[in-house]
């Protein structure tokens, strides 16, 4: 079956979708192809950059992508511009891949879930870090209970480049474009990885810092409105308590990790290792699980299927986006798949985003 892409923006993160798509081919044969069949944006210097990549439509208006023969649209512009083009594509009957967070604010992401839901359009949103063997282990672990309760967990997404002072001001650095900072760009990413694992939230506490307070755009100096770096207290429904901590500003901490401890042991996820997690007993002695154990649990099963081997890994960014993007393209020949993050997972992490930032 060929599967007819629309992409709306050529920024970073679209760069980062073409190049999963580019490579799906490494992951193993399926039932479907991806033609290339429309791209939409507003620069010229990505226009005939859009047709060196293969797209056989480019064009400068949203509404001219929706007007191609295209199956899905793949949002990758500005949050602002995420509602509006989002409910335009449900309007027009197109499934719908998006990146995080799904809108500026639980309203917005509110009015996104209807739209969707009246049209009935195949929905994710780009949280592809569910999509790593790390965390398929770990939801195998949780979900059959072998380490009892969970009582606490800690998450850390950490990137540095913003500690640049001499990074430009950026649509990200703009609450009105953003709707916040690292908070939202990262943080959204482990509420979401949070709630996949270990259920939903309760309550939330927050700190949030802005470290480097102004940038330049070019012409003069700007005032930066967002976080750098945030922090949350939170307990869950579970009755399980940890912290959640999101940096832009973290110089030699990279990464993505994970701690969840429970009654009978502990699981480390480290994104260094997207491959198995580190599991530990009450003894602090490292444990593993049989795969026939762990194959009982079914995302772990879809997971390990589709997830290249280290041989063939294109690295942890690529190889996760690439089996995000896989699974939405079988939901669309309408297979049935359990753990995708719809949007109505989208518009719950935007709750917990919103709690976080008033407090």
């Amino acid at each position: 079956m060929k599967i007819n892409y629309g992409l709306s923006g050529l920024g970073g993160i679209a760069r980062i979708h073409l190049m999963a798509i580019k490579n799906i081919k490494v992951a193993g044969s399926f039932d479907f192809d991806i033609d290339l069949t429309g791209l939409s944006t507003t620069s010229s210097a990505h226009k005939s950059e859009g047709i060196s990549l293969g797209f056989k439509n480019v064009v400068d208006k949203f509404e001219s992508l929706l007007d191609l023969n295209v199956d899905l649209v793949d949002i990758c512009t500005p949050n602002f511009l995420h509602k509006d083009q989002i409910t335009a594509s449900a309007l027009a009957g197109k499934n719908i891949y998006s990146e995080k967070p799904l809108g500026m604010n639980s309203k917005e992401t509110e009015e996104i879930v209807k739209a969707v839901s009246k049209r009935r359009v195949k929905n994710q949103v780009a949280f592809m870090i569910r999509f790593i063997p790390a965390v398929a282990y770990a939801h195998s672990i949780l979900s059959q209970e072998l380490l009892g309760k969970v009582y606490a967990f800690r998450g850390e997404f950490f990137h540095s480049s913003y500690l640049n002072r001499s990074k430009v001001m950026s649509w990200r650095l703009e609450r009105s474009k953003s709707g916040g900072g690292a908070l939202f760009d990262l943080g959204s990413h482990m509420i979401d990885l949070v709630r996949f694992l270990l259920g939903d939230f309760e309550s939330v506490r927050s700190k949030m810092k802005t470290v480097v307070t102004q940038r330049f755009d070019g012409e003069k100096m700007q005032n930066v409105d967002v976080d750098d770096w945030a922090l949350i207290f939170a307990d869950l429904k579970s009755g399980a308590t940890g912290t959640i901590e999101s940096s832009r500003v973290a110089a030699g901490k990279e990464g993505t990790r994970l701690e969840i401890y429970a009654e009978k042991g502990s699981i480390f996820i480290n994104t260094d290792n997207p491959y198995i997690p580190e599991v530990f007993d009450v003894n602090s002695k490292h444990i593993y699980f049989d795969d026939e154990l762990l194959l009982k649990d079914e995302f772990y099963r879809n997971i390990v299927k589709v997830y290249p081997p280290q041989k063939l890994s294109q690295g942890f960014m690529i190889d996760a986006h690439m089996t995000s993007l896989i699974f939405f393209f079988k939901s669309i020949m309408g297979e049935e798949i359990e753990g995708l993050p719809t949007f109505e997972d989208g518009h719950e992490v935007q709750i917990i985003l919103e709690m976080a930032s008033a407090v």
